[in-house]
């Protein structure tokens, strides 16, 4: 592979942070398993926003970790989401073929 070329593979810092936020997120379904999962996502968006406040040093910085933040969200939902795509796509393939 030329040397210019970004490889596919996670590094193994995005992947010790991504097996971090997954323990995180297992230690979160323990105590709320039964909550609304918009209540849920409001106390995420409350921790995430205290947590990002401490991190960055001005409004500009904050929004760039808010930024990463919704990629990391679209990119998990996608994924979880990912099966339907595909049946909808299957469904839609199916019936041009029987036109």
């Amino acid at each position: 592979m030329p040397s210019n070329e970004k490889s596919e593979r996670p590094k193994k810092a995005e992947v010790r942070e991504v097996s971090r936020a997954e323990t995180i997120a297992r230690k979160l379904g323990k105590v709320a398993p039964e909550e609304d999962p918009a209540h849920v996502a409001g106390a995420i968006a409350i921790f995430a926003t205290e947590t990002i406040k401490r991190s960055a040093n001005n409004l500009m910085e904050a929004r760039a970790y808010l930024d990463g933040l919704k990629n990391g969200i679209d990119g998990l939902l996608k994924n979880a989401f990912a099966d339907e795509g595909d049946k909808r796509q299957d469904n839609k393939d199916e019936k041009k073929d029987q036109s």
